[in-house]
């Protein structure tokens, strides 16, 4: 995988201390880096049949989200943008982890998203994307520790990369639930 060819990391830490993480884009902190001097939040708003795949070492304190839009890729494009199909986005997460340090076999993950947001028949896209990212992080033997899939409505998703933890807002609630 020839990653300077992709142009989808995003690093900016806005005011609140949080990565704005747009579809097709991931945030990846290493937490044992002394450059680093702060564990930011990466966050989703308005997650809705789009998947966030959080992959995490809570041994080597490295973890990485990224923001899934469709479930499989197309073999005859180009692909600048890997971390937007879920086909592709575990194995690459997974790399860009170990890259860092991270070990694969303490590598495990959290999933959120795969909401049916428009009440139309054919309206199956966060199915699809559940079940493919489920596909793919089991052919790659990463166990999913935690997860908050489907329903009908839209999320707000906060990751905490300090303590690992994962807080959710449903569209309509005032507070946000752990997970």
């Amino acid at each position: 995988m020839n990653h300077e060819d992709h142009y989808d990391r995003i690093e900016r830490i806005n005011e609140k201390g949080e990565i704005l993480l747009p579809i097709g884009h991931y945030a990846l902190i290493n937490n044992n880096n002394r450059m680093n001097n702060h564990s930011p939040i990466i966050s989703i708003y308005g997650l809705g049949s789009c998947i966030a795949l959080i992959l995490y070492d809570s041994r080597n304190n490295i973890s990485g989200m990224s923001h899934i839009l469709l479930p499989k890729s197309d073999e005859k494009k180009e692909i600048k943008y890997p971390h937007k199909f879920a086909d592709l986005s575990a194995n690459y997460l997974i790399e860009e982890l170990v890259l860092q340090g991270a070990q694969r076999e303490y590598i495990h993950a959290i999933i959120v998203g795969g909401s049916k947001i428009f009440d139309l028949s054919d309206n199956i896209i966060g199915e699809e994307n559940i079940k493919s990212i489920k596909q793919e992080l089991d052919k790659l033997n990463i166990n999913i520790t935690i997860k908050s899939l489907g329903g009908t409505h839209g999320r707000i998703i906060k990751f905490n990369t300090k303590n690992l933890t994962v807080s959710i807002k449903f569209s309509g609630e005032n507070e946000f639930q752990e997970l």
